[in-house]
Formats: C-alpha cells, structure tokens, sequence
C-alpha cells in the first residue's frame, strides 16, 4: 500500500499518517523506516508526518527518546539495523531523519478530536478493548478523519463488518480497508463535541418569539389608561408578546403541546372574531370593533367587546396588535310571546343585522382561508427550501466546526511536541553549558566574518573577552598569547574546510596549548563559521618529556645487553616490545608478519620444551614470577641454542596482568660448560677405574709373577707418560704421533739415524690411549733389551696409515718393525708380557686386530684399531 500513498503527490502535498494507540513508538517508527526506504527511489517526495497517539504518557515519553534495548537487533534486520538505527553502548537510537517524521500526542479517540484529511489511519489491536457501542461511533469518525480513498489499517482481530457502507475491503486478510464515498456526508456524532444545535420547536410561522420593546410596552400602558380593559399584545403571526392582568375570563388554551399562538389561547367561543378582527386590522390599518360577542362560563352567556387596534413601533419595521377584551355583562333573556310588534320589529332587525355580519364573516373567513392557503402553500415551499439550505448549511458548519476542532487538535498536539522539544532544547543547552564550563578548556565560536559569537570562561584567561564583546571582530581582541597565526588559519579553515592544529605558548607563563581550528556546522550540514579550542597540554609535554628520557634510558640499557629485555600481551603472547639482541639471539626477526605471533615463537622452541614453555606462561599470567630454561634451533644457521628466561608479572590498575615482561639470556655455553664438566667427572671416574685396573693388572702380571719391581716402575711411568699428554691435548685425544715420539724420545736424539716415524694425524681417544702407550711401551722395551735399540747396528721403523673405509669402518694400522737384528734362539718361542698384551689384551680391550712375527733377523708387529 505504500506505493499507493504516494502516487499523484508533489514536493508541495502533504503525505498524513495517524498510528492510533502508538506505546512507546515501535510500530509509528516502522511506518517511517517503510516510508523512508520508499522515498529513496522517488524523484520527488512530498511532506510526510505520521501522528502518534495514545493515553500513556510515559510510553510516549520513552517512544520520543527513540531509544531501545539491545533486543531489538532480534527484530530487525542487519541491513536496516545499520541503516536506521544508532548504536549507543548498550542501546540503540533511532535515526534523526526517521525520528522527525513523527509527532507524539497525548490523545484519546474516544474524548479528543480527530485529526482530518489523512491519507492512513493505523489503528491496529485497539478496537478489540472497545465494546460493540463504542467501536460503532468510533470507525464513522475514522471514515470523517480519512481522504477520499484513504486506508484504514486494522489489527488482525479486528473489522468494520458493521460499516459496510463506510469502507471495503483492499486486503481482506491483513485487514486493510478503504474509505467508500457515502451519497450524504456522514457526520460522526464525537464524544467530544457540544451537542449539535437542534432546531426546538417553533411556532407554525417558524420565526422566534420575540420580548415586547421598553417602549411599545409604555404605549400600552397608556392605551389601557383610556379603556382599562383585559388586553394583549400580539405580533404579525398572532404570537402573544404580553398579557395584561384579568386575561384569564377570556383565555381557554386547547390541549397539545405549548403555544404562544393567541388563536389557541383563546376561549373558543371568541376564535374566529378574533382571527376576524386580526384580518381587518392588518388589511385596513385600523381599529376593528366587534361588539356583544357571547361567550359560554360556568353555564352563563358573558357579552364582549373586541377592540383590535395596530401599531407600529419606530424602533422595528414589525407590527403589533393590541387585542382588547371589554366586557359587556350578562345577556339578557328572551321576551315573552306577549310582548309588543315594536320589540318584535326591533328583534327582527337585530337578527337581520347579526344574519348579515355572518353572512359577511363568512365571507371574510373563506376569502381569508383561500389566501392562507395560498399562503401557506407558497410559505411551505419556501420553508422546505429553506430547510434544506438551513439543513445542508448546517452540515457544512458542523463539518467546518469538526475539522477546524480536528485543526485544534492537530495544532495542540504541534504545539505539545514544540513544547517538549524546547524543553529538550533547553536541557541541552544547559547540558552543553555545563559541559564547555567543567572541562576548563578556552573554546572561542566565530562566525564567517570572524566575528565573536561565543566564548567559554576559560577563554578569558588567553583574550581579554567580556560578555559585551559578542559580536565583535576577534581581531578587534587583545590576546594574552602570541598567536599571530590565528586569523589566517582561521581563513584558511573557512576556505579549504580542514582542521587546523599548532602548538603555541603563553611567553608570561610558559604554559603550552595545543590550538585546534575546525569549521562550525550546523545541523543542516550549513558552514556558519569557525571553532577555536585552546587545550592545555603543558602537563602532557612534560609528562612526554619525561617518558621520552625514560625511555632514551630504557633503550640504550637495552641497545646495550646482549640479553634481550621484552614485553609480552598477557592474553596473546604477542611481542609488543624486544630489545634489539633478539634477532642476534633467535636468529630470526621479531615477528613473522600474517601469523600468530605466539605459533611463529614457539616454532623456534625444540618440540620437546614446548609444553614446559607455555606451562611457565601460564603461571606468569596467574601473577606468579617463574625462571626456566628451554632450547631454540636459530633457522639462520640450523645451530641448537639453551635460552634461559626470567618471566614477571605485569600488573594493570586493577589488579589484573595485562602484560608479561622478562629478560632472555643465551646459556648454551654455561649449559655445555656444565654438560663437558659432567662428562669430564664420569670421564676422569671412568679413566681412574681404567688405570686402576691397567695397574692391578700390571702389579699381578709383573711383581705377582716375581718380575723386578723396576718392571712395574717403568710400565707405571708409561702410563704416566699417556695420562700426561691425554691431560695437555684438553679434548680427551691424542695423536698417535705424539705417543710414538713421547716413547722413543730417548732413543730418537741419542741415533736419530736408525729410527724412522712417519705417520699421518690419527686421534686415539681416551679408552684407547692407555692400552696402546702400554703396548708401544713393551715393544720399546723389548727392543731396548733384545731387538734393535740393542747396540748400534739395529734399525726400528714405526709407521702408522689410515685404512680404507669398509664394511668394519674407519681404522688406523701401525706397523713396527725390527731389522739387522739377531735374535737368540731360546727368545723365538718366548711369549713374556708385551707379546701377551699385545695379542691378548688389545683384541679383548680395543677390537684389535693384531699380528706379531719375530724371527731370526727380525720383528714385524702390526696392530689395526677402530677410530671413533
């Protein structure tokens, strides 16, 4: 139906909605969201205003704030929830567009007046309270309030059933009605009107009864003075206007309703002269006299005399008649038989005369009843027109009267929504008032001439304004600051419409303001000038300072350790500060942009120390100070790192952590430190267990076998020797080069000539070393005792090669050999301790393999060990 409402409107045409029975404004303000969603796809729109009405005041009172609970986006949609509606913490507010089509009005339709010349009456789910009386005069006033072709909008239990004739049916089943065209004006009897003027009874004339002027009254009395009989005064259509005193002989009203009409005042015996006399009167201008007129009382025959004499009043083109009764006495009875011709004569005369008279009223009477019928014929159509205009200018004045109260009460409800907005204007002006006043900041508002409109006190400090200067041109205005700038910045604003912003300081104090240009809109988005603002914001500088060297501290103690100092967000884990050795310590940068922050973090972490990791947050986030240590693997170099962090609580102004802060350090060095101490510890244990057992061996083989203790020196010496240079060498290695040389030192500088080392860089480790120095021991010892290193004719060689790889992997051979020699034959079949050490002990110790050969001429000893 919408669409409908606005056909054939213009700009100029009012678009007029009443929503009856309005509560606190839902349904008035879907009418003007439906509305305004309709009037944006219109070329032109005409002036729309829906008139909300009910009894509550406080529902009317909240339907104009407009404002409601956070429930409603259950009832509109998203759409129009972002379109209509404004968000106000918990609430939201109508928009100012759709809140100023409605007019709320405190009304009752069955007291008030209505309003007219609608276009829509919604008055849905009221008439179901409404008995069947009051629901029958209250849709005719529905039909008076609507245009021609307006729509009356019901609720779904509703109908006008009983109003055929006044509306039909446009949607039967959502109860949406159109007002039907009657053949006469219908005319709502409203409850709140005066009731109409009826036309009361009148006399048959139809014209009303009028009071006797002061002076026509004067007169009359005047006339009485001369004859002093019973009289009354009478106007044109024989209305009494006065009784005299003494009437009531003459006076026999007939029954029926009241009348004023003498003729049905009057005895009956004195009618017709009376209508008569009247006649004459009127016709002639005179006075009529009938005399001896008999009338019947109380069985009595009574003679009167009739006197109609008619006078005009100077003051009124009207007639009056003064009707006289005189009495005449008692008739006399009839003569006897017996009396004499000349009473008979005279009896016959006066019954010719009376014979005569009423031959001639009759006459008078039938002449006088043809004209008053005529009369009366022509005064009925004429009153039957004039009833008819009096009935139709009726209507027309009681319709003028109903629109003009539905004016009133259009214009009082106007009137009573101008008067809340005043008061709400006035809230507002005091609210901004106050407002401008306690936040102690200078505001100066100018005009497009930059012409002073109003100013805050605090401006008083920084102008020497005064309340007269309103009006003023600022630069009429001494200021107390040196702001030079301000005119043209002013103009500018005017000119380009973008704020300004600069900083100025009072030279007298040296208190800093932060100034702030912006233009000054109006409501209707009108450019009416400019605002000026002066914020102090000398604190704010020296708190800024003041943070800014604290910082400057904070950073170069930062810049300066090689741990890194950083903050975390409590909730997230996201970095929000890290020093600058962050990078140098994780290898990576501070954040890896379009993840989250604490995954890309805790990527770097070894899988395994994870778990520990985020348990140690989540105890900083419950306020506790936690220290761990966890590894990193740097993706710069693929190199595993120990990290160790000192985690604190950060504390908000409510107790509450908001942050967590720590210091990183790297301790792969201590940790490996520790780690080689350990393995020093066990290696040292593991070592003294190895010597012990390699010395309890040699005492068992040598001094238990009853071998010289001197034996037993010199293979302990040996050991010593190993032990001294696997303590130099700080790697727990030795090369085998430098056991060979550490052996044959003696022998090599006494005839360096016979004795040939050669050999590349070979490492023995620590299990090793102790086995093989023995081994080269016995076999320097027997070459000192039987061999080569005898006298001076025998040669030594020792060389020692690196092995191919194979299936049994790295391997180091050494072959010692033993030439220009002779050896005793008893000594060939001889197997003392180093032949058993070396054949024996280093296969069961190191996995040697080795192969001893010594014959006539010679000793060939190889021996082939695993490296590791």
């Amino acid at each position: 139906m919408i669409p409908k409402l606005f056909e054939g409107k213009t700009r100029s045409d009012p678009l007029r909605i009443w929503i009856i029975g309005c509560s606190t404004g839902e349904e008035a303000y879907s009418f003007g969201i439906l509305l305004r969603e309709h009037m944006a796809t219109l070329e032109e729109v005409p002036q729309v205003q829906i008139f909300a009405t009910d009894l509550d005041g406080r529902a009317l009172a909240a339907a104009r704030s407009a404002r409601y609970a956070e429930s409603v986006v259950r009832d509109v949609s998203p759409e129009r929830l972002a379109r209509w509606f404004v968000r106000e913490g918990n609430t939201y507010c109508i928009v100012k567009e759709v809140r100023e089509m409605c007019i709320f009005s405190q009304h009752s339709i069955i007291k008030d007046p209505p309003f007219s010349r609608l276009d829509l009456i919604s008055c849905r789910n009221l008439l179901i309270y409404l008995d069947a009386e009051l629901q029958s005069r209250v849709i005719p006033v529905f039909h008076f309030a609507l245009k021609p072709e307006g729509v009356l909008f019901l609720g779904n239990s509703e109908n006008v059933s009983r109003h055929t004739n006044l509306f039909g049916p446009i949607e039967a089943r959502s109860r949406i009605f159109r007002r039907l065209e009657t053949h006469s004006r219908i005319l709502p009897d409203f409850p709140f009107a005066v009731s109409s003027p009826r036309l009361e009874h009148r006399p048959a004339s139809g014209l009303a009864v009028r009071t006797v002027e002061p002076s026509l009254a004067q007169r009359a009395e005047r006339f009485v003075e001369r004859y002093t009989p019973a009289y009354v005064i009478v106007d044109e259509t024989h209305t009494v206007l006065h009784f005299s005193g003494r009437t009531g002989r003459y006076i026999d009203p007939a029954g029926g309703a009241a009348s004023l009409n003498l003729m049905q005042l009057a005895h009956p015996d004195l009618r017709l002269d009376l209508r008569a006399a009247l006649v004459r009167a009127a016709e002639g201008g005179r006075t009529v006299h009938f005399p001896n007129r008999r009338i019947e009382q109380d069985g009595q025959s009574l003679l009167v005399e009739l006197v109609v004499e008619p006078v005009k009043d100077t003051a009124s083109p009207a007639r009056h008649f003064f009707v006289l009764f005189k009495d005449g006495g008692t008739a006399a009875a009839d003569a006897d038989a017996s009396s004499s011709s000349q009473d008979q004569r005279d009896r016959i005369r006066e019954l010719e005369a009376e014979l005569r008279e009423n031959k001639d009223r009759l006459q008078a009477i039938a002449e006088e009843a043809e004209s008053t019928n005529e009369e009366l014929k022509a005064s009925n159509e004429e009153y039957q027109s004039l009833n008819e205009e009096l009935q139709s200018a009726n209507e027309e004045l009681q319709t003028s009267k109903e629109e003009l109260q539905s004016v009133n009460e259009e214009l009082t409800t106007v009137n009573g929504e101008l008067g809340l907005r005043v008061q709400e204007l006035g809230r507002i002006n005091s609210d901004l008032k106050n407002f401008l006043e306690s936040t102690q900041i200078a505001t100066v508002f100018l005009d497009n001439d930059l012409r002073v409109m109003r100013f805050t006190p605090a401006s008083a400090e920084l102008f020497h304004l005064v309340e007269s200067d309103a009006g003023r041109p600022l630069a009429h205005i001494k200021s107390r600051i040196a702001y030079e700038e301000l005119q043209d910045d002013a103009r500018r604003v005017l000119r380009t419409l973008n704020s300004s912003e600069r900083e100025i300081e009072n030279p007298q104090t040296g208190t800093r303001y932060m100034v702030r240009v912006l233009p000054y809109r109006s409501v209707d988005n009108f450019i009416a000038g400019v605002v000026i603002t002066f914020v102090d914001i000398t604190a704010r500088k020296q708190a800024e300072a003041a943070l800014r060297e604290s910082e400057a501290r904070f950073r170069q103690f930062a810049d300066a350790s090689s741990d890194v100092l950083w903050i975390r967000n409590a909730r997230t884990l996201g970095f929000e500060y890290a020093g600058p050795a962050f990078e140098m310590l994780y290898g990576t940068a501070l954040d890896d942009p379009g993840q989250d922050p604490l995954r890309s973090w805790l990527k770097l972490i070894a899988r395994a120390d994870r778990k520990a990791v985020l348990e140690a947050f989540r105890r900083v986030r419950a306020g506790e100070r936690v220290s761990h240590i966890f590894r990193i693997r740097r993706p710069s170099d693929g190199e595993e790192r120990w990290l160790a962090n000192a985690n604190f609580p950060l504390f908000d102004d409510k107790g509450q952590v908001h942050r967590v802060g720590g210091i990183t350090s790297d301790v792969t060095d201590a940790k490996r430190a520790a780690e080689r101490q350990d393995v020093l510890v066990k290696e040292l244990q593991h070592r003294s267990r190895n010597l012990l057992g390699v010395v309890t061996s040699l005492a068992t083989r040598t001094v238990g076998q009853g071998a010289p203790v001197e034996n037993f020196t010199t293979r302990l010496n040996a050991l010593g020797r190993a032990q001294a240079l696997l303590s130099r060498s700080g790697n727990d290695t030795v090369e085998v080069s430098a056991l060979v040389h550490a052996e044959l030192a003696a022998y090599t500088s006494a005839s360096p000539q016979r004795i040939t080392i050669s050999g590349p860089k070979v490492l023995l480790t620590s299990e090793q070393v102790q086995n093989f120095a023995l081994a080269l021991h016995e076999l320097t010892t027997n070459a000192v005792k039987y061999g080569a290193l005898k006298d001076e004719a025998g040669r030594l060689s020792v060389t020692w090669e690196r092995l191919q790889k194979d299936g049994r992997g790295k391997r180091m051979a050494l072959n010692w050999i033993e030439s220009d020699i002779r050896v005793e034959p008893q000594l060939l079949d001889r197997r003392g301790y180093g032949r058993e050490l070396i054949e024996n002990a280093l296969a069961y110790a190191l996995q040697a393999r080795t192969e001893y050969l010594l014959a006539r001429d010679g000793l060939r000893c190889r021996i082939e060990l695993p490296l590791k």
